[in-house]
């Protein structure tokens, strides 16, 4: 099955080649037209492998269908059951039919082949429906108890369970940063704006950055200590500010100061990060190539080997090709960094 659907994707790229080529060539010497090429034909020929894939996976996924609730392992395909938090990863090609319970996408791309449309982080699966992972993908089950059906490379790991409901009516469960937002929640790392609102969009500050770390490390005991001048005792912020520049994870803006309520880049949290992994002891030998995304040169010499471990170890994803390593951080998107960061620390 992999090999035809496969087969009817390549059969779209080469199309997409004579297209080009057809293009750069004058209209004086083409013998069709660039707009033919480009819109009817281009229309009929995807139509036409579109067919063709369909027929191949409507037939595999009619048999798997007809084998659900008998015996797994039949006609290539192997029931499945998980529970809340189990973490479903499949390989580019893989076939999944989900019948019962409910998960959503937590990396990657599945074609739902049933609708024909695509599932990215965040989208939620629909029991009954068929699947096809577009690319590495990895799924996370939401519900207390789920089945499904698969053909293919497939495995199922244990993972943080997410609740039923979050308190905040301003964090959908389809919203890409779900998982996260309920992670951080219900490890206490994260409080809300208010008791029914997260304010995922909202920018991170920097004191709120030292008080989720300083939550993260166990909320250890400290005595306060003016480490910094714009930090007086009896604050919210204090003690996990105090305790952060103490341990030397986090450092200020020059002249005894930290300024806790300016905004914090995406570069700076993943500069935190890295200090706070070494001072705990863990290994960020980790690195990777910074020059495939756009902005590389934006990273600020003090903050490139943090960075490239933080590409390296998959916390930090780029946007679009670019890291944007200057850009605000939102509270959803340092969520999703510190789930990522607890997921690198328990592997």
């Amino acid at each position: 099955m992999r090999k035809k659907f496969l087969a009817g994707a390549l059969a779209l790229v080469i199309l997409a080649g004579t297209i080009m080529a057809a293009g750069a060539t004058s209209q004086a010497q083409a013998l069709v037209s660039q707009s033919y090429l480009s819109g009817i034909f281009w229309n009929d020929l995807k139509a036409i492998v579109k067919q063709e894939v369909d027929r191949d996976t409507s037939a595999m996924y009619s048999e798997a269908e007809r084998q659900a609730g008998q015996t797994a392992g039949g006609g290539g395909f192997t029931q499945r059951v998980g529970v809340n938090g189990n973490v479903v990863a499949g390989s580019t090609g893989c076939g999944l039919i989900w019948t019962e319970g409910s998960a959503l996408v937590r990396s990657g791309t599945l074609v739902d082949a049933t609708v024909g449309a695509e599932l990215t982080t965040g989208g939620w699966l629909t029991v009954g429906h068929r699947y096809l992972a577009g690319t590495d993908v990895s799924l996370t089950v939401a519900s207390p108890s789920a089945r499904w059906m698969t053909e293919g490379t497939w495995s199922v790991t244990a993972g943080e369970p997410l609740p039923a409901a979050l308190p905040f009516t301003d964090v959908a469960r389809e919203a890409w940063y779900y998982e996260n937002v309920a992670y951080v929640y219900q490890n206490g790392l994260f409080n809300g704006n208010s008791p029914t609102q997260f304010a995922p969009e909202d920018k991170m500050q920097r004191c709120m950055m030292t008080t989720v770390l300083h939550r993260l490390a166990g909320s250890p005991p400290v005595g306060y200590s003016p480490v910094f001048l714009d930090i007086p005792d009896g604050e919210w912020y204090t003690t996990g500010t105090v305790w952060a520049g103490s341990v030397g994870v986090v450092s200020g803006v020059g002249d005894g100061l930290f300024d806790p309520f300016s905004n914090v880049t995406r570069q700076e949290i993943v500069v935190i990060l890295y200090n706070y992994a070494g001072k705990m002891g863990y290994d960020v030998s980790a690195s990777a190539e910074l020059s495939r995304f756009l902005d590389a040169a934006a990273v600020a010499p003090w903050g490139r080997n943090a960075i490239s471990w933080a590409v390296g170890v998959g916390i930090l994803n780029g946007s679009d090709g670019a890291l944007i390593p200057d850009g605000d951080a939102s509270r959803a998107e340092v969520a999703a960094m510190l789930h990522r960061f607890s997921t690198w620390v328990q592997k």
